[in-house]
């Protein structure tokens, strides 16, 4: 349905299509897939039990507190406004079961779980951070709306810029540390324009440099081993 949206010449026909395609999503895909619990304390409990959620965040609080976070987020009748944004969500920012069969969270568990971690144990300042974050009045960075409360994650952290110099040692050392960075859960760019061109002199012979192909597949081939367990 949502490959309707656009014909073959990349023109936009029928703008309905997209919202047939998310209903179909959420309730042929998502919703049989959603883990069911009868209260919210079974669910965190069984999520910090069996190690899907850290356990430190949520102790600062009490129950009533916690279920007042999330009666904040659910009261609010938030919903995907595109196919794109409820897959790209359920795709990779809600935490699943280890062997990807079953949804364990929804957006409004996300959200809720940032606002309780990042306020530390301040109910007010948690209950001021779901209000905002529900009503979309900010957005955290990926990896901290991805990572946050979750027991095996990487870090709260968007990027980090590398700089290559054009010698061989500093490619190493480079590929080296875009694999710590990835493995730790941050993005990385990498300027590589210091790089010679293929085709150009090493040590005055000519014609010899290979350029910067053969470091992007490198650089390639460590980012897909050391991708966040993703």
């Amino acid at each position: 349905l949502n490959n309707q949206i656009i014909d073959e010449k990349g023109n936009i026909k029928d703008l309905d299509k997209d919202q047939e395609a998310l209903i179909s999503f959420l309730s042929n895909e998502v919703k049989p897939k959603l883990k069911r619990f009868d209260t919210l304390k079974e669910k965190l409990n069984f999520l910090q039990t069996n190690e899907y959620y850290e356990t430190t965040f949520l102790s600062k609080y009490n129950d009533d507190q916690i279920k007042t976070i999330y009666q904040i987020a659910y009261q609010k009748k938030f919903r995907f406004s595109t196919f794109m944004g409820a897959f790209k969500f359920y795709h990779d920012y809600a935490l699943k079961t280890r062997d990807k069969k079953f949804y364990l969270e929804t957006y409004k568990d996300r959200l809720s779980v940032n606002a309780l971690y990042h306020a530390q144990g301040n109910f007010e300042i948690a209950k001021g951070l779901i209000k905002s974050l529900i009503n979309q009045d900010f957005t955290p960075a990926t990896p901290t709306l991805l990572n946050t409360g979750k027991k095996h994650r990487g870090e709260f952290v968007s990027c980090f810029l590398l700089e290559a110099s054009d010698s061989l040692n500093d490619i190493a050392r480079i590929n080296e540390f875009s694999t710590q960075l990835s493995k730790i859960g941050g993005g990385v760019s990498i300027n590589i324009t210091n790089l010679r061109a293929k085709g150009e002199s090493i040590k005055g012979i000519k014609g010899v440099c290979k350029g910067v192909v053969g470091v992007c597949k490198l650089l390639d081939h460590s980012f897909r081993y050391a991708d966040q367990m993703g």
